[in-house]
């Protein structure tokens, strides 16, 4: 397995972590329509939840792009990096998906047409091409959506860290974050302007932006040990859980707050780090982008066709149409995405 120089090995168990709980949300919950076992798993926690692995790929991001931008000189030198980091899994799982396309028909969001791979190499979301071009763009995979909002991120906070450095930076994006939450609020309680009702779509994205600052606090902690940021990182993540004015779900929280002890525990706590560091997390957190970009049609349509063959229990249905789709994430991030990349940065020198 390549490793990247100075990687925090964790961070891979982690992401490792996080991909697995958007597997259970995407393999037993959100799609109960189309299960062969229904809506079977809809009370249990654990999967309720999953999707909150995304939350926990924000707060890892915060940490990570923070540390990157202390190491580059440049936001143009970023920007490349970023891309050359992100681009070559997307082109490649991408073509995949539409290729494959016709032998998992069975896909949730059907067969995909060429206009859905526009937005995924764009890493611009479908509403804001649908808003220039004025025609629709039909969703390729539903779980694009975050790369989209990562990409947000980096661009803003790449510039504002250039411009103003880390601390007038994350100050920036805090205020973002909460120019959106407020303005959902508003929206929620019917006291939003009716001038400002059109630029929800534009705004929204953005109540996701406090899990970055609270990523990028922690990594400030770690690296100084200076107890403002380890203070801050509470604030920011209490503040954070407003996201998509959530706060009365007790249980969603109680499931954030112990993901957010979780990623405190594997940093500073010897016990967990040594838990995820163990292989079997770093190797998900190996392949998760490209598992995370192929994985959720593909594993569905893998259950509706074992399930017309063999009976096997539902409950390890999802966990063996998921393992099927591992060896394709692999491949692409072993051995496809390294040359594309190794190229692209000889280009863009």
């Amino acid at each position: 397995m390549s490793v990247q120089k100075n990687r925090i090995l964790v961070l891979d168990g982690l992401r490792g972590l996080a991909i697995l709980l958007v597997f259970l949300f995407h393999g037993y919950y959100i799609w109960d329509k189309t299960y062969p076992f229904g809506d079977l798993f809809k009370d249990n926690i654990l999967v309720k939840y999953g999707d909150l692995g995304v939350q926990l790929f924000f707060l890892i991001s915060g940490f990570v792009i923070l540390m990157s931008l202390e190491k580059t000189s440049g936001f143009i030198k970023f920007i490349k990096n970023r891309w050359i980091r992100l681009f070559p899994s997307m082109l490649i799982c991408s073509a995949i998906i539409f290729v494959t396309a016709g032998f998992f028909y069975e896909r949730p969001l059907g067969i995909p047409g060429w206009k859905t791979l526009l937005p995924g190499i764009l890493f611009v979301d479908e509403g804001l091409l649908e808003r220039i071009f004025k025609t629709d763009f039909p969703v390729l995979e539903s779980s694009f959506w975050s790369l989209y909002i990562e990409v947000k991120f980096y661009a803003i906070f790449g510039a504002l860290y250039y411009m103003f450095k880390r601390n007038l930076a994350l100050l920036g994006i805090f205020i973002i974050y909460l120019v959106a939450v407020s303005y959902q609020i508003l929206e929620f309680h019917h006291l939003l302007p009716a001038g400002l009702l059109p630029y929800k779509a534009y705004i929204g994205n953005f109540v996701y932006f406090g899990w970055f600052v609270s990523g990028a606090l922690i990594y400030i902690y770690y690296n100084n040990r200076d107890k403002r940021y380890l203070y801050a990182f509470v604030v920011a993540t209490i503040c954070a859980m407003f996201y998509m004015y959530r706060l009365q779900d007790m249980t969603r929280n109680l499931y954030l707050i112990v993901l957010v002890l979780i990623f405190l525990g594997a940093l500073f706590w010897e016990p967990m780090e040594k838990f995820f560091s163990m292989r079997i997390f770093t190797f998900v957190g190996f392949v998760s982008y490209p598992v995370y970009l192929l994985h959720e049609n593909m594993m569905i349509s893998w259950m509706l066709k074992i399930n017309s063959y063999v009976q096997i229990p539902y409950w390890i249905l999802p966990i063996v149409s998921f393992t099927l789709v591992i060896p394709v994430a692999y491949v692409v991030a072993e051995y496809l995405e390294p040359p594309i990349q190794k190229k692209l940065k000889s280009i863009l020198k």
